[in-house]
Order: structure tokens, then C-alpha cells, then sequence
């Protein structure tokens, strides 16, 4: 059935062969057609499916606000879904990204059976260039506009309205505390499928660690909703497990009543193996610092005219080549942790700014893709700084290497300055957890 409205939304339904049946619900942003394979393969295993455009998006009335909350639509669809003859009155939640928001929004609702979270939004920390995307290329609108991004990066005026910029805690900290507190009183089984190439990788492991009985899968996937990957692609992606096969049959397992908390799965990059062990890093481990080379005592000299670039995430950061805006140094030794990886220096800057710490991943062949980064405000005068990386998963094989590049900003991904900057950096460390578990 396609085209059904419930109260003003539209929705399309699937059913299996044999009714009454549970059914799985996703509300999404994106459009529905793109779910279509799923809610197939969902039939097959005898479940009905039912998939929403939210209001204001696409086929549905109204006006999107993105990062509303979507409880009460929710709650009217679930109603609306377990009221009818196909329904055997429970119902199992779906979706990635926004799409797991508007799931926890309305987990609450009695005929919940579990939820399905792939990547979800809204992140932990936010990315400059990640919130650019989604509000010029998705959260706009009633449609999906694919190549705004670019637009905007090449223009002096955004080509659309993106509310207040640039981001702030404000932008997403209300429906991150939203989204925690339902996480924390839902007691059903919940699936946290995540990326450790995505700006929801942190994102994922806190919610799972509310969760109450929770499976969690990091792999290193990517997809067009978690980040654009680049026809100049660089990253060794692994193919398998497919994250939406993953989703699937926990969906399937759960509506029969089966116990799916087995099954913690964590990829190592690097290496690129899996290993059956929860990804969720340990709350406080013990650090160990990695030993560094490079030069004692350096400086980042800031051009507000020609700033640090940041590529994309799926590109080869050697392109970049050398410049004065950065300080880089080479960690020895074995690289392996699980958790999040600090590095501390002290810091003299006359003016204030941010400090990122990105952390390179450097193959035999003189590749170079970001693992992982993080930021930290500096103030002028001099003082110590201490930047949390995003947590990973990471043991890197003999012949590779692990660089640490200091920049103030890092275009477009992290905002740098309007002015020159000057910032000497010294007594680096890095710190990461310690070891493997």
C-alpha cells in the first residue's frame, strides 16, 4: 500500500504473507523510496513494514523543523499501525541517522519491542563541515538537494538558509539530552549499528551505553548519510558484514522473541579485523604515551587567507604537502588502543583560537586518511592544552604509521580563524588507552 496518510503524513505499508503480524516502523526525512529494499527483504521474514515521510518532508503536510520532537507523530503512527487488522498490536523501531532520532522519540510508545539505531544523529560534538552538509544538502526543504555542499563551499553567500551559524551546543544539545533521557527509561532490546569513519561513531557508543540491553556493532561502513565518501576514495572500507543485513535479522530475531543481546562485534582498523567484543571503550582506562619524533618546540603560523584544508574524509591527506600552518609528528613503536586518544602540549598564541589534533593513519604505500581528531580552545598567553580525540578502535600492522598534525582549524571541518594566528606548541604528548582489551 503506498501513499496512505495518517493524519496529514504519508506513509507506505508492506505486508508479508501471513497475517496478523509485528510490524517495523521507520519515520524518515530522506523519502521512503530508499527503504524499499529493506521493507522487502523485512516481508520476506514475516514482518509488515511501515515507512513515513516526517512532517514537512517530501510527500507529507506541514513544516519540517529539524531536531523537533518527533514523540507525538510518532506516537500517532504507532497507534494508527497497531489499530490495524494486520497488526499482531507490536511493533519493532528503525532507522538511521535522523531517522534513529524520530526511533527514540517515540520509544515509549506501549507497543515497542525494540529499537534499531545505525549512526544516529544528533552527534556528541559537532563538525563544521558535517552540520554544512546536512543543513545545506538534507535538513533543508521538503526534498533532499544532493550538491549544495559543494555550492556553498565555492560561494561568499550560503545558496540557502541555515539558521544560526556556525554551530554551537545550542544547535544540538537539547535533542542529544532528548534523546538520552528516553534511552535511559526504555527497557526493550536495542541494536547500535555504528561507523568508526563517522561523525556519530561517538554518538553511537554513548547511547549504547545508556541503553539497557543493548548489542552494539562498529564497523568502518560508509554511506551517502554518514559521510561523502569521494570518487578519489582512500579508505580500505570493508564490505562485510552488511550494516543493513545486520539490522535485518536483529529485527527479525527480536519480533520472534528471541534474546539478541550476543552478538557485540568491533572492527580494528588498521589491521581490519573484526573481533566478537563489545566496542564500547572502558569508562576510565589506564593511559600510556605513545613516543613521539618531530622537533621539540614548533609553531603553527595561521593565514587567514590560505587556511590548514581540511578533505574529505575519504580522501588522501598527502595531497595536502607541506605548510607553515602545521606541526606534525610521527608516534614510534606499536600502535594499538581501544577509547579515546588525548594529546596535551603546552601552548603560547596571541590571539585565541582552536587547537585540533587530527590523527593520521599512514600505509606503507605513503597514503594518509584521518583516524580520528578533536578540538580545544586557546586562549592568548601560555598555558596547557588538552584535546579528546573521537573514540576508535585502532592496531596499526607492521610498516604503517601514525602522524599527530596540530593546525589551528582545520577548513572546512573545523572553523579557523578570521585573523593571523600565531601558536607556538611544546612538550606534546599523546595518550592513549592502554593497549588492547
Amino acid at each position: 500500500m503506498i501513499d496512505v496518510p495518517v493524519d496529514g503524513l504519508v506513509a507506505d505499508v508492506f505486508l508479508p504473507g501471513r497475517l496478523p503480524a509485528p510490524a517495523v516502523v521507520v519515520r524518515t526525512p530522506y523519502g521512503t523510496a530508499g527503504l524499499w529494499p529493506e521493507a522487502d527483504a523485512l516481508t520476506g521474514a514475516g514482518l509488515a513494514v511501515v515507512l513515513q515521510d516526517l512532517r514537512g518532508r517530501h510527500r507529507s503536510t506541514g513544516e519540517f523543523q529539524a531536531g523537533a520532537d518527533e514523540e507525538a507523530d510518532g506516537h500517532t503512527l504507532l497507534d494508527w499501525t497497531t489499530a490495524q487488522p494486520w497488526s499482531d498490536g507490536t511493533t519493532l523501531l528503525y532507522g538511521t541517522s535522523y531517522e534513529a532520532y524520530a526511533a527514540w522519540c517515540a520509544v515509549a510508545h506501549p507497543s515497542v519491542r525494540g529499537v534499531a539505531s545505525r549512526q544516529p544523529w544528533p552527534p556528541v560534538t559537532v563538525a563544521v563541515d558535517e552540520e554544512l552538509w546536512w543543513r545545506t544538502e538534507i535538513g533543508g526543504g521538503r526534498q533532499l538537494r544532493p550538491g549544495l555542499y559543494d555550492l556553498a563551499l565555492s560561494r561568499p553567500v550560503w545558496p540557502v538558509p541555515l539558521g544560526a551559524w556556525p554551530p554551537t551546543p545550542s544547535s544540538w544539545r537539547t535533542q542529544a539530552r532528548r534523546t538520552a533521557s528516553r534511552i535511559r527509561a526504555a527497557n526493550v532490546p536495542s541494536l547500535h549499528l555504528g561507523s568508526w569513519y563517522c561523525g556519530s561513531a561517538a554518538t553511537t557508543l554513548r547511547q549504547a551505553s545508556l541503553a539497557r540491553r543493548a548489542t552494539v556493532v562498529m564497523g568502518g561502513w560508509a554511506s551517502p548519510l554518514t559521510h561523502r565518501l569521494q570518487p578519489e576514495c582512500a579508505i580500505d572500507v570493508p564490505v562485510d558484514p552488511d550494516p543493513a543485513e545486520l539490522a535485518l535479522s536483529w529485527l527479525a530475531a527480536v519480533a520472534t522473541g528471541a534474546d539478541p543481546r550476543p552478538g557485540h562485534r568491533c572492527l580494528v582498523l588498521g589491521s581490519n579485523r573484526w573481533e566478537p567484543r563489545d566496542p564500547r571503550p572502558s569508562a576510565r582506562p589506564p593511559l600510556r604515551a605513545l613516543p613521539l619524533t618531530g622537533r621539540a618546540s614548533s609553531s603553527i603560523d595561521h593565514d587567514p587567507a590560505d587556511p590548514y584544508p581540511s578533505l574529505p574524509h575519504s580522501a588522501d591527506l598527502s595531497a595536502v604537502g607541506p605548510r607553515a600552518d602545521v606541526v606534525r609528528l610521527g608516534a614510534t613503536g606499536r600502535v594499538a588502543w581501544h577509547g579515546t586518544a588525548r594529546a596535551r602540549c603546552r601552548v603560547e598564541t596571541d590571539r585565541p583560537a582552536e587547537l585540533v589534533a587530527t590523527l593520521v593513519h599512514e600505509t606503507p604505500a605513503g597514503v594518509r586518511t584521518r583516524l580520528s581528531d578533536g578540538t580545544a580552545p586557546i586562549t592568548p598567553g601560555s598555558g596547557m592544552a588538552e584535546i579528546r580525540c573521537a573514540p576508535v578502535a585502532v592496531d596499526l600492522p607492521a610498516g604503517h604509521a601514525l602522524h599527530l598534525e596540530l593546525t589551528v582549524g582545520r577548513h572546512p571541518r573545523h572553523t579557523a580563524p578570521e585573523t593571523p594566528v600565531s601558536v607556538t606548541v611544546s612538550g606534546v604528548d599523546l595518550l592513549v588507552p592502554g593497549g588492547r582489551r
